[in-house]
This record gives C-alpha cells, structure tokens and sequence, in this order.
C-alpha cells in the first residue's frame, strides 16, 4: 500500500506552509508588529520546515493545487487571527 498525496495532502501542507510563512513575514515585519515575539530557535526551524514543502508543490494538479492554496490562506488567515489576538487582546 502506498501513501499518496491527494487533494487532503495538500490542503495540510498548505495549512502547514500558510502559518510558517505568516510566521516568517511578521518575524520579518517585527518592528511594525507590537508585542510578536521572536523566537530565536523557532525561527531557523520555520524556515528549514518551508524548506521541506517545496518538493511538494513542484508539479502539483490543479486541483491540488486549489486545495494547497487554500490551506496555505486559512493559515495565513489563522496566525493573522492569533497575532491580532495576542497584540490587542487585551484592550477587548
């Protein structure tokens, strides 16, 4: 029996590769985001972990590659939510 990546795959690698991107890019936009924390450790593994999905998205189908951007927005969407939570959270 083989493991093959389908349309549920892709959907999870993109949940997964949205939040680490999100992740990357406030770390990057750190002086204008108030109150994100830098992970020094978590940081060279979000990138190695990005790093690792590319070989996924090379030649995906069409509709893989639907469900992959799909993912990948929710979890930008998601870590957006998180971080909006966690800056003015307290002023709700």
């Amino acid at each position: 029996m083989a493991l093959r990546a389908g349309t549920p795959w892709y959907f999870t690698v993109g949940l997964i590769g949205g939040i680490t991107l999100a992740y990357l890019l406030s770390v990057q936009l750190g002086l204008l985001l108030p109150s994100w924390p830098f992970n020094a450790l978590f940081t060279p593994l979000a990138m190695f972990s990005l790093a690792l999905q590319t070989p996924y998205l090379r030649r995906p189908q069409a509709a893989n590659l639907a469900s992959w951007r799909l993912g990948a927005l929710l979890g930008v969407a998601a870590l957006a939510l998180a971080w909006l939570f966690y800056a003015y959270g307290g002023a709700l």
